[in-house]
């Protein structure tokens, strides 16, 4: 510390730059409004700027719709819908597939699923700090590990005593409030006149009401009501929120007061108040709702290319983006809430004690536009309290309603058919934004000459998947030669056919359905993996194990492989961290598999090596592994023209 002291007293500031000017670039797609298919940028504008590109600031803009319509079920003020649906954790669920073209050279092949990989990333490289910062921008929110449940069918007979039906079918971890519950409420109650209010009789001998409340601190560890999603509350609260319009129904702009400073033309009615590009604004009617936003994607959390290269003049690039745009139905069961009337209302009015809320199911698998195979959309849980509850409220006896609901996502505007409303985002194409900076010529010489070409060590990705697990022992080999093996990750997810179970004779007009986790929008897949406890693990490189040991228990894989993935120094430095997966949190839900594979001696470099995975399944349903091999890739490029040498 005295040292510290030393030096900054000594210290002189040096006050000149190696540049002289930063300006923010964009160019526009090339898909001229039309976005069923890939998504295509090209940034030849980009190279013919004269400055240097520094790629790793760079980031993705896509402009978007998440809508939702009902022709039975009003969405108004009075039955604030603020906090249905919303996204999984990351903008990068949006994209399935990325090819990257360097000067007519590919750099980044396609790998499907590559949301998956990157929230992966995501999970054990950002810190705290990271969060922070870029989190909002990028929508990207870790979902609490201990909120989910597994809803392995839907209750068809005794839907009104089912305490997981209002979150819909298989894992779910859709409920985004905690819970409170006044469970029952009994007392004694005076006569008063006509039109007062009543009154509890109170003193020693009277019969004073009693009452419980439900909170997570009295409930059971492992009960579905002791915990929350944190993280799905916050990203919809991040794209909800906007206090200077008011059409949003539940949007209240004005009791806010806070229009007046924050719009672009104080109280407003509609989106010609909107002036910031990257808020959020809500749009609703009586039937329909949309949330507009611009989801930002950092080239660098979806690439390692872009995290390694250099700043670049005249190099052009070429990105194909298949996209992840959904579509999907659903429908809720709305039963009759239990009134009971107390003996001791001389009046006779009564009151209601709520059992339960509402049942969810699918009605339709959903559609993905865009090449893709992940639904990003999330729907809250109906239970009491939660952000869907005022879609299928409890009715009065006799009352029971079933309504019948379609929810989108879209790049632009909306790009399904089935929607009786269109909606349109203010900016109407995809962009990609980078930095151009222009040096200080002395330091732009120096920069050449230090560097006049750069040889880039990049990782890429290869995907495979094995369907319908089943319990016990497993063997994959999962290819048989790739050179410049880095890394393995395993990610487990719950077999299609063991993600819930349906019968005929639920209470639903249309027909149920249901789907793999990676395409629920009840559940957080995509954005994490399934809480599949795997033993007995290992992989093996060439026939030899990578572990001398197969791992058997939780806190060998995570304090052995997973906490050092990706993380700053390797999570060896006390007090210098990164990585958002703690022990508990991989325990719960993070149940990633990873395996360092990089360490070996120069002469096997280039040679091409087996990969097999082992171990078992501990769970009892059958699962799918989605697998990602991360292999070492280089090229050279000369820095001054951004021409590729090799």
């Amino acid at each position: 510390m005295d040292n510290l002291v030393f030096e900054e007293s000594i210290n002189t500031e040096i006050s000149s730059s190696e540049f002289v000017d930063k300006q923010w670039l964009y160019v526009n797609d090339n898909n001229n409004s039309s976005y069923s298919g890939q998504v295509v940028i090209d940034t030849t504008s980009l190279s013919n700027c004269g400055s240097y590109i520094n790629w790793s600031e760079a980031f993705l803009a896509f402009p978007m719709v998440l809508q939702a319509q009902t022709t039975n079920a009003p969405m108004t003020a009075t039955a604030p819908l603020d906090f249905m649906m919303g996204l999984k954790s990351g903008f990068w669920q949006i994209i399935h597939s990325l090819t990257v073209e360097f000067n007519n050279g590919s750099v980044v092949q396609q790998t499907p699923f590559l949301n998956v990989f990157n929230s992966f990333k995501a999970l054990t490289s950002w810190s705290e700090g990271d969060l922070e910062d870029w989190g909002a921008i990028t929508g990207f929110y870790p979902d609490t590990a201990t909120s989910w449940m597994y809803n392995n069918f839907a209750d068809p007979i005794n839907v009104n005593l089912s305490t997981m039906s209002p979150s819909g079918t298989g894992i779910c971890n859709n409920r985004n409030a905690p819970y409170v519950a006044i469970t029952s409420y009994t007392g004694a109650w005076s006569n008063v006149a006509a039109g007062a209010s009543q009154a509890l009789v109170t003193g020693v001998n009277a019969n004073v009401a009693s009452y419980n409340l439900n909170t997570q601190a009295t409930l059971g560890a492992q009960s579905i009501q002791m915990s929350y999603n944190k993280g799905f509350y916050q990203r919809q609260a991040w794209l909800a929120y906007n206090p200077t319009l008011n059409t949003g129904g539940s949007l209240q702009a004005t009791s806010l007061n806070q229009t007046a400073l924050m719009s672009g033309n104080g109280l407003t009615t509609n989106i010609s108040g909107y002036s910031a590009i990257f808020q959020s604004y809500v749009q609703s009617a009586v039937t329909t709702r949309a949330i507009i936003f611009d989801a930002v994607i950092r080239l660098k959390d979806i690439a390692d290319f872009f995290q390694k290269v250099p700043m670049l003049k005249g190099s052009t690039m070429r990105f194909y983006i298949n996209t992840n745009q959904a579509y999907l139905t659903y429908q809720c069961y709305s039963p009759q809430a239990n009134f009971l009337a107390p003996a001791a209302n001389a009046t006779g009015a009564s009151y209601g004690v709520q059992v339960t809320a509402g049942s969810m199911v699918l009605t339709s698998t959903p559609i993905i536009l865009g090449g893709g195979g992940t639904c990003p959309v999330m729907i809250a849980s109906q239970d009491l309290g939660q952000g869907g509850y005022n879609m299928a409220q409890l009715q009065a006896v006799g009352a029971e309603t079933t309504y019948q609901v379609a929810v989108g996502l879209s790049i632009v505007k909306t790009q399904f058919t089935q929607f009786t409303q269109s909606y349109t985002a203010p900016i109407t194409s995809c962009r990609l934004y980078a930095p151009a900076y222009t040096m200080n010529p002395i330091a732009e010489q120096r920069y050449l000459s230090l560097a006049p070409t750069k040889k880039i060590v990049y990782n890429d990705i290869f995907y495979y998947s094995y369907q319908n697990i089943s319990t016990g022992t497993f063997s994959y080999l999962v290819t048989n030669g790739i050179p410049n093996v880095r890394g393995i990750l395993v990610v487990p997810m719950i077999n299609k056919s063991a993600n819930g179970a349906l019968n005929a004779g639920q209470p639903f007009s249309a027909a149920a359905t249901t789907t793999s986790t990676i395409l629920s929008p009840f559940s957080t897949t995509g954005g994490t993996p399934d809480p599949i406890s795997l033993t007995n693990f290992n992989i093996q490189v060439s026939g030899k194990n990578l572990f001398i040991n197969n791992e058997l228990y939780d806190y060998e894989q995570f304090s052995q492989q997973l906490c050092s993935s990706n993380q700053l120094n390797g999570s060896l430095t006390t007090s210098l961290a990164s990585g958002l997966i703690g022990m508990s949190e991989f325990e719960s839900l993070y149940r990633y598999y990873y395996g360092n594979v990089s360490r070996s001696i120069p002469s096997e470099d280039g040679v091409a090596k087996a990969i097999q995975v082992v171990g078992t399944n501990n769970s009892s349903v059958p699962v799918d592994f989605f697998v990602f091999v991360e292999f070492e890739r280089t090229i050279t490029v000369d820095i001054r023209t951004g021409a590729r040498i090799a």
